[in-house]
């Protein structure tokens, strides 16, 4: 099979080994390697770089609102939002 070289330097995997593999795009990702004379893609699998405890509480004091936080409801936030476009 043929792919093509973008030039941006992508390469589109036909959608036949696309299946055969399993790869889903946006969330699977391939080592490179040139070896021989033979560019290798191999799927592999990413480890999370933050460590699910670590992730919760971010996600906690994300969403707990603090003293000198400004509270707005939808409708005031989109008015705010469409001023400051305007304003460009």
């Amino acid at each position: 099979m043929l792919a093509k070289l973008t030039r941006g330097n992508q390469l589109t995997i036909p959608k036949e080994i696309v299946h055969r593999v399993h790869l889903q795009a946006g969330r699977d990702y391939l080592d490179v390697t040139y070896l021989h004379g033979v560019i290798i893609l191999k799927p592999v699998d990413v480890e999370e770089r933050i460590p699910p405890e670590s992730y919760e509480a971010l996600l906690k004091d994300a969403f707990t609102v603090k003293p000198g936080d400004i509270v707005a409801d939808e409708k005031t936030a989109a008015d705010v939002l469409k001023r400051r476009l305007k304003k460009r």
